[in-house]
């Protein structure tokens, strides 16, 4: 119907408008009419180019999944036949099986993907193609062993990927029982394989640059992934979400969303169908661009003609608009009246009045007139349309009250509109608590509608709750306090009065979560903010800033000793054990305070200082609290300023190798150098090690420094070398972390090969706490070190935990003995403690230095004791290579001086 009285009442203006004005209109409608129906036809088009391309990377995806998945059935096939024989074998043999050397025999596929091995019924290796016969690892632990050994059932497992006992890398494990007399278990045969194995058919013709394979299981566990190049597996960056579909369906395509199943963000077309004969999926993934990009330049080519052929439409909806903004302009007041009253009232929601302005003698609005308002309108007011029509706004309201509405309306009378949201109170009769007020100007009037919007404000005050709220605790957050803290800080200043942070962090959080699971951590972080809240003053503000960390906030404080009584009651309130999983767990909190204005200026500086204070307090032992101390702040500074000295020194080469001789005994000629970093710091000259070595080792400086230090080694004895001089082996000191996180073998390996250095002059020094981690790459690289011709030397002997099995495993040329030792040689007892090094060390067949030697006395016990080198200021302090050529005539000065 409105639209019929549009097109009526723009008939009548045409028909008053001359001829070269209507004439152009309505060719103007027949060319946007044209256009519509012309791009109708070509988008309909399009969508079914597009449907149709669909469906045909659909039927292709669903033909690779088929065929992927017929190809890891028979990779599934092969190598379960491989256990069966095995197995076979392991019975005839009567578990005399040996695997060692079977795949350079030819018996299994010489590719280094596969790991065969047997296990006997208490996880212990007993054979494997991997490593020799005596390797010692057990797998009594891992999930495949635990199900066959429990499990009567004669089935292949696949399992999840896992980490590889000899491989220290994914691998895949492909298990079945051995099955002893009468049926009983007697151990396990598996076949270990990388996950990539399982994607290498992977080819960019056929499934492009960004192709996607996957293998998942029934378990929603993915076994192995694939995109373009790269390989990835639960244990890598997660590039892949896991897409499992029912196992109810066999198989299927669908289009999966790149931001949500995919790092890249690309979308991909994904074909599944399950392995026969395994629980296991395999994926497809067809890249949605790369697919349909035949098809999208197509279109494109397509609509950019389209977008040609309607130009010339353009320029004649342009001139039409024009046209038509002319006759609109010419209607009358009265009809934009009807027709705002008319659009506003449409909608129902709102209310719509009318209102006039009333105007004194000069001209000057007083007040303005109701001529109109919708039913809706009325009821907002709770009253009739009649009782309202024909009122003016003085009429209902005075004061203050009647000079803000007609503020509102004058602003929208002057520069045509006025938008705000307003409270409502119980003068301005009206029902709702919040409404959204907007007046327009309409010819010489002003429109207005109102819209009730208490819901949606009450609805935005909950999200902002919520936004301060913790979820799992149900107190503040650190949003809240963040935004809380200035503005309480500026009511303690204007009150002369004090406010104090109290930092909690828990002691031993961590481990629960480990031990018990995240529910049992949420159920103790729950339990801590009730205890937290019952032992601080009503006034008080408890907030759990994220994690195990906690603040309490405390106003209007007037001394330390109100802040220790809380902060005592909150270290007593961890003194009850907690009741988590059946079990009593008792749990410790450390303390960290700063106070306002005498700790900080500012609410982050205060937060920060009670964090401070809080690491302080687990320095001290933990369960306890501290205050905020400046030079606290000062230690914090003073280690990040090192931190960033020592690694512009690494930047600036600022570090030099002294050099310090070990001396035969026998012969008193040195026979080796130990090599000793100094740091030659611009303004406090040689810095010694003790003060930045621990620093650098803490930050994870240590791994720069120390390939530096190899470096310059290297470099030295190269120089050596090329001059001529007598050529001694040096010994470099190699940190645990460095054989951990970096890759040593590589760096020595290059230095000298760089160098030209026979592997003979370079020796590493390290302690015992590397031969201690057992989990850690070194226990492998020393061999590799040692097979490389390099010297391994045992410093610091005596000092830690090491034990004669891993000085016999790990084949050590050197021990020596630590200073501390040695400065007790003359006594009874430690004469007798380093007799008994000494015998162990012989019987191991390793040559034994001393280190620390001082005196003429305790070198001549050591060589009474049978010690075969000795290193000490006695001899000669770490000196720079340019000093060493003189050590050798001090030598045979002390050696004339000690036989008389």
């Amino acid at each position: 119907m409105a639209l019929h009285n549009y097109f009526h009442r723009l008939a009548t203006l045409c028909r008053r408008c001359p001829r070269h004005t209507w004439i152009p209109v309505l060719m103007l409608f027949a060319a946007l009419a044209c256009a519509v129906l012309a791009w109708t036809y070509f988008l309909e088009s399009m969508r079914k180019k597009e449907d149709q391309a669909y469906a045909e990377t659909y039927t292709r995806v669903d033909g690779l999944a088929r065929s992927y998945a017929d190809r890891v059935e028979r990779t599934m096939d092969v190598l379960d036949r491989i256990l069966l024989h095995v197995r076979y074998d392991w019975n005839i043999s009567k578990g005399q099986t040996k695997l060692e050397g079977a795949k350079e025999a030819g018996v299994f596929p010489a590719d280094s993907v596969l790991v065969v091995s047997i296990f006997d019924r208490e996880g212990r290796a007993l054979t494997s193609t991997a490593v020799s016969g005596d390797a010692q690892f057990n797998i009594a632990d891992r999930s495949y062993f635990q199900f066959h050994r429990d499990v009567q059932q004669d089935t292949l497992l696949v399992s999840r990927p896992m980490m590889g006992r000899t491989s220290e890398r994914e691998v895949i494990v492909l298990s079945r029982r051995l099955i002893g007399d009468g049926g009983r278990f007697a151990g396990v045969v598996i076949a270990s394989m990388r996950p990539e194995f399982l994607t290498a058919n992977f080819s960019e013709a056929t499934y492009g640059g960004h192709g996607y394979l996957g293998l998942t299981g029934f378990d929603h566990v993915m076994r192995a992934a694939r995109i373009g190049n790269a390989n990835f597996t639960p244990h890598a960056p997660a590039s892949v979400a896991v897409f499992t579909p029912d196992p109810d369906t066999p198989h299927g395509a669908t289009l999966l969303d790149g931001k949500q199943w995919f790092a890249d963000g690309r979308s991909r077309i994904v074909g599944w169908h399950q392995v026969e004969g395994h629980p296991l999926t395999a994926l497809v993934g067809l890249d949605e661009e790369e697919a349909l990009a035949r098809f999208r330049a197509a279109g494109e080519a397509a609509a950019a003609a389209a977008y040609w052929a309607t130009g010339a439409f353009a320029a004649s909806a342009l001139i039409a608009a024009v046209l038509l903004h002319l006759l609109l302009k010419r209607k009358s007041e009265s009809e934009a009246a009807r027709l705002a009253y008319r659009a506003a009232t449409e909608e129902g929601e709102d209310g719509f009045f009318i209102n006039r302005p009333l105007r004194d003698k000069a001209g000057n609005v007083v007040d303005y007139l109701v001529v109109d308002c919708n039913q809706h309108g009325a009821e907002m007011f709770q009253l009739q349309r009649d009782q309202l029509i024909g009122k003016s706004i003085g009429n209902f309201y005075e004061g203050r009250l009647k000079s803000e509405a007609l503020m509102r309306l004058n602003e929208a009378l002057h520069k045509g509109i006025h938008q705000s949201e307003i409270r409502v109170t119980r003068r301005d009769r009206l029902k709702a608590a919040w409404i959204n007020y907007k007046a327009v100007r309409s010819g010489s009037d002003v429109a207005v509608t109102i819209r009730d919007i208490t819901e949606s404000k009450a609805h935005l005050e909950e999200l902002e709750r919520r936004g301060n709220e913790d979820a799992l605790t149900g107190l503040p957050n650190r949003y809240w306090i963040q935004n809380y803290l200035p503005s309480a800080m500026a009511r303690v200043r204007d009150a002369s009065s004090a406010l104090a942070l109290l930092f909690i962090d828990i002691d031993g959080f961590k481990d629960i979560n480990d031990a018990l699971g995240h529910a049992a951590g949420d159920d103790l972080l729950k339990m801590i903010a009730r205890r937290l809240m019952n032992h601080v003053r009503p006034q008080d503000h408890v907030v759990r800033l994220g994690g195990d960390e906690y603040v309490v906030l405390m106003e209007q404080v007037h001394g330390e000793e109100e802040v220790i009584l809380v902060a005592d009651r909150v270290m007593a309130s961890f003194g009850e054990r907690f009741q988590l999983s059946m079990t009593q767990h008792a749990i410790g909190a450390s303390i960290g305070i700063s106070l306002f204005p005498r700790d900080a200026s500012d609410a982050q500086e205060l937060l920060k200082h009670a964090d401070i204070a809080m690491y302080e307090a687990k320095k001290n032992g933990k369960g306890n609290y501290r205050f905020f101390q400046p030079h606290f702040r000062d230690a914090v500074l003073q280690k990040l300023n090192s931190e960033i000295d020592i690694r512009r020194a690494i930047e600036h080469d600022e570090f030099e190798m002294h050099y310090q001789p070990r001396v035969d005994i026998s012969t008193m000629q040195a026979s080796s150098l130990e090599a000793l970093v100094r740091w030659n710091h611009p303004d406090r000259g040689l810095v010694s090690p003790l003060e930045f070595i621990p620093l650098a080792e803490a930050t994870g400086l240590i791994l720069p420094l120390g390939e530096l230090i190899i470096q310059k080694v290297c470099r030295q004895i190269s120089e050596w070398s090329t001059h001529g001089n007598l050529l001694l082996p040096v010994s470099i000191n190699v940190s645990p972390r460095q054989f951990n996180e970096s890759d040593i073998l590589f760096l020595f390996r290059s230095n000298l090969e760089r160098h030209g250095l026979n592997p003979k002059l370079v020796q590493i020094e390290i302690t015992e706490s590397v031969m201690m981690q057992e989990s850690s790459r070194s226990l492998d690289m020393l061999p590799a070190l040692r097979d490389m011709g390099i010297k391994l030397c045992l410093d610091d002997f005596g000092t830690g935990y090491s034990s004669l099995s891993q000085l016999q495993k790990i084949q050590f040329d050197v021990l020596k003995i630590d200073r501390s030792f040695t400065s007790e040689v003359e006594k009874p007892e430690g004469r007798a403690l380093i007799a008994s090094m000494v015998t162990m060390a012989q019987a191991l067949g390793l040559k034994v230095v001393a280190e620390g030697v001082e005196t003429s006395g305790q070198l001549q016990i050591l060589r009474e004791l049978g010690c075969d080198e000795a290193q000490g200021y006695y001899f000669s302090k770490p000196v720079p290579a340019a000093k060493l050529p003189g050590i050798a005539a001090d030598l045979r000065r002390q050696d004339r001086t000690a036989t008389g």
